[in-house]
């Protein structure tokens, strides 16, 4: 498949997300279209107002990612040229534009949704600054997704590790309240908004308390988990760091991540939240140093132990807890729950688990992709991918139906499509940091043959 060819598929997957999202829960009702028009010329004529700023910033980034690969699919794999970009952006900002009116004026047949002039100016706005990222790094991106498919990249682990610790510091800050207000700081800091004693969340918290931070502290690990398996991947003098270096970047790393929060409203930054981030990062290393050759069987099952005991607080209630009267509804409709929710939160949650998940999927490719026993990348890939994707879907199933008979989460689809794709991505993400692993087995068969 071609660049254009797959960029233009990544459009078509954005507008019909995009779509999606403007119409879940489906609720319709009986409008007639001339009521429709009428109704959407009213709203025209008020004019742009802002009522939420994360709904704004939503709208941005679901219309960048619909400019970046709409450009992408018309200017990718051609002779570079400024002129010829621009006027191609020129050309299909308008498309997005309407697209985004046609969306804002189908929600007008729902019972659920509220149109919003701001809405299609924000999603204009992303479409464009998509275009402006496209234009800035979209042809090397392309490069760069190529030599990491192909293994041609030397240091992918890198590469991919600095991706992931924007991605990180994104989680950590949302949901970009952000106040730079030396006075407000001074009063988070003040009020105990700032924790600097390590686990003094703990002293006197119920049981129930402390169950939540357990949860809360698993899925911090999880996040910064990556962090430690890229390292020991990476090439250079990275690879050569021992465990005394890796330990005071993990800190360094855990600690920028946590004092960024000190500018964000409505997040709490904490010494435990450090120490545990950075102890995340040193644990994954270390495992991904001692099983650099791929896992066996009996350590493949430890760590899937691990995996899903780290998971238990994070997604189901404590042991005792009193079950519901009656089982909970299932909801079928993926992200219908989610639509009632912050949209900075929603997000936090979707990528927080897919993060999660994706360690299921890194744990299934060091299984089934050991560097030294790798026969047929293409086939293996394909295998490592599907069984991540049955096996994430599985486990996430088996949750949402146990939340069913708790109060803690809303059970429901997206979660488990969440954890099947989680898995999937994090089976891919693992076989592209490999890469330096993999030039290395190539080029001793050849100095061997």
């Amino acid at each position: 498949m071609t660049a254009r060819r797959a960029l233009a598929w990544c459009a078509a997957g954005a507008a019909a997300f995009t779509l999606y999202g403007s119409l879940v829960p489906f609720h319709f009702r009986a409008l007639t279209l001339a009521r429709a028009l009428e109704l959407f010329g009213r709203l025209l004529e008020e004019g742009v107002s802002v009522y939420s700023r994360s709904d704004l910033l939503a709208n941005v980034m679901l219309g960048a990612p619909l400019g970046f690969f709409a450009l992408g699919a018309v200017r990718a794999d051609r002779e570079p040229s400024a002129k010829r970009t621009l006027f191609a952006a020129l050309a299909l900002l308008p498309v997005c534009a309407l697209f985004a009116l046609g969306a804002e004026f189908a929600q007008q047949f729902t019972t659920t949704r509220n149109c919003a002039l701001s809405d299609i100016a924000a999603q204009a706005v992303g479409s464009a600054l998509g275009m402006l990222a496209w234009a800035a790094v979209g042809p090397a991106l392309v490069r760069q997704v190529r030599a990491l498919w192909a293994r041609a990249e030397p240091n992918a682990a890198g590469r991919v590790l600095l991706a992931y610790l924007v991605l990180l510091l994104m989680v950590q800050t949302l949901p970009f309240d952000v106040s730079l207000s030396p006075y407000e700081l001074y009063k988070k800091v003040r009020d105990g908004g700032v924790t600097f004693v390590p686990f003094a969340e703990f002293r006197g918290a119920t049981d129930e308390r402390k169950w939540e931070l357990y949860g809360k502290l698993a899925k911090l690990a999880g996040l910064f988990f990556p962090v430690g398996l890229l390292l020991a991947r990476a090439n250079g003098r990275v690879a050569r760091w021992g465990g005394a270096k890796v330990a005071v970047a993990a800190l360094a790393v855990a600690l920028c991540a946590e004092s960024a929060q000190l500018f964000v409203r409505t997040r709490a930054p904490s010494s435990t939240d450090v120490l545990v981030g950075a102890f995340a990062v040193v644990v994954a290393w270390y495992a991904a140093r001692v099983h650099s050759e791929g896992l066996a069987v009996p350590f493949a099952v430890s760590w899937f132990v691990v995996w899903c005991a780290a998971l238990t607080p994070a997604y189901l209630p404590r042991a005792g807890a009193a079950p519901l009267d009656a089982p909970r509804a299932f909801e079928w409709v993926p992200f219908a729950a989610a639509e009632a929710g912050e949209p900075m939160h929603v997000l936090e949650d979707v990528l927080t688990k897919l993060v999660l998940f994706g360690l299921l999927g890194a744990l299934v490719a060091a299984r089934v992709l050991p560097p030294k026993v790798r026969r047929g990348p293409s086939g293996s890939v394909r295998a490592a991918g599907g069984i991540s994707l049955v096996l994430g879907l599985l486990v996430s199933a088996l949750i949402e139906s146990a939340q069913r008979h708790t109060g803690a989460h809303t059970p429901g689809i997206t979660d488990v499509l969440l954890g099947g794709a989680g898995a999937a991505l994090g089976a891919l993400a693992a076989r592209a940091s490999s890469a330096r692993a993999g030039l290395i087995v190539v080029r001793r068969s050849a100095s061997h043959s």
